[in-house]
């Protein structure tokens, strides 16, 4: 049985396991922002159709002229990728061969990448038991037999977030190594209080941070992402990039959602509040849910070892939920769920009462 690697492919999803749902069924395994994007680009849309008929800016000066003051870094600390996924492959290609340890469980892609380029893959696994925390101090004890480590954080699928007094500590023990730290914060933007190591690129040669425009501003098609680190690896990494790599509707776009301040402030408050909705009812109807800061969450039924029989029974009721099968660690026992509108947040929550009702 061949599963979808990622979310958001819900038809495949189903059919792959022999099912059928409408195509109304609600698709919880999609974890970009409920709210939808900014309002400003469907007011404004019409204005950008003449970019279609241009070429783009090769560098996308504006669009890194936008981040650099909005995170105080400079232009040149900056690369811009067609989505973070890019970016990813960008950054094994360039340790190919390199001993390469995945923080998990986490986002598929980092080990799909590392295997593409024929890097010595490890792992450090975190735990339901430890309530998905990173533990620095084990941790950093790996860096002295590892090139590179790539962490989620917040966690995907957990949306667990660490320490943020620890990531200094870590930094350091890393630089005093050698050991290049990938932080990938698709997700920051979504905790009430987020946590972020970019700034830590002015201090840190070794550190790689990525940000995704997908999930916050549910840009998905546009496919845009950026990487923050030292001058040198963006040089190196950049040489890599084939041109025009970021289209112009992309580069206006990104602007746009990043001046967007009040769309991150609504969705921030909106997602905080149903999220909490649903790990207190989930928890009183006796699942085992991560404690997410962001807008997904595990789930898991103390009952079962593998989820499917879950799985199924929210299909037959409309919900796709994200299997976990291809995450270190979960093997299937869990479901991520994201975060959806009131409405869909309620049916999701019928469905499971009703599973627990049988």
């Amino acid at each position: 049985m061949f599963l979808p690697n990622h979310g958001a492919n819900p038809k495949q999803f189903v059919q792959a396991l022999g099912l059928q749902s409408n195509e109304d069924a609600l698709d919880f395994s999609v974890n970009t922002n409920p709210l939808g994007f900014p309002g400003a680009i469907k007011k404004n849309w019409l204005s950008y159709l003449h970019l279609i008929e241009e070429y783009p800016d090769p560098h996308g000066y504006d669009l890194k002229a936008t981040i650099a003051r909005k995170e105080q870094i400079s232009i040149n600390q900056i690369l811009l990728g067609n989505g973070a996924a890019e970016l990813i492959y960008l950054l094994a290609q360039t340790f190919r061969g390199q001993r390469v340890m995945i923080v998990e469980p986490s986002f598929s892609e980092y080990r799909d990448a590392a295997m593409a380029q024929h890097c010595r893959l490890s792992y450090f696994q975190l735990t339901a038991e430890a309530g998905w925390k990173l533990s620095v101090s084990e941790l950093s004890k790996e860096f002295a037999s590892v090139d590179v480590v790539f962490i989620c954080h917040p966690n995907n699928p957990t949306g667990v977030v660490y320490d943020d007094h620890a990531w200094a500590e870590l930094l350091s023990h890393a630089e005093r190594l050698n050991t290049t730290v990938v932080v990938d914060e698709a997700f920051y933007d979504f905790c009430s209080a987020p946590i972020s190591v970019l700034q830590h690129v002015h201090q840190f040669k070794n550190l790689v941070v990525l940000r995704s425009l997908t999930k916050m501003y549910s840009i998905p098609g546009i496919r845009l992402g950026y990487l923050a680190a030292n001058e040198q690896l963006v040089k190196r990494l950049a040489k890599l990039q084939h041109p025009w790599n970021i289209n112009g509707l992309a580069q206006v776009i990104g602007k746009v959602c990043l001046e967007s301040a009040s769309h991150v402030e609504e969705t921030v408050s909106f997602v905080s509040a149903e999220r909490n909705r649903l790990l207190s009812r989930c928890g009183e109807l006796g699942f085992e849910t991560s404690p997410s800061q962001v807008n997904f969450f595990l789930l898991k039924e103390p009952n079962l070892e593998d989820a499917m029989p879950l799985i199924t029974y929210l299909i037959e009721r409309e919900i796709i939920p994200r299997h976990t099968y291809n995450f270190r660690g979960l093997d299937g026992a869990y479901v991520r769920l994201a975060v959806k509108g009131e409405e869909a947040n309620n049916k999701l929550l019928h469905a499971l009462e009703s599973w627990k009702q049988r």
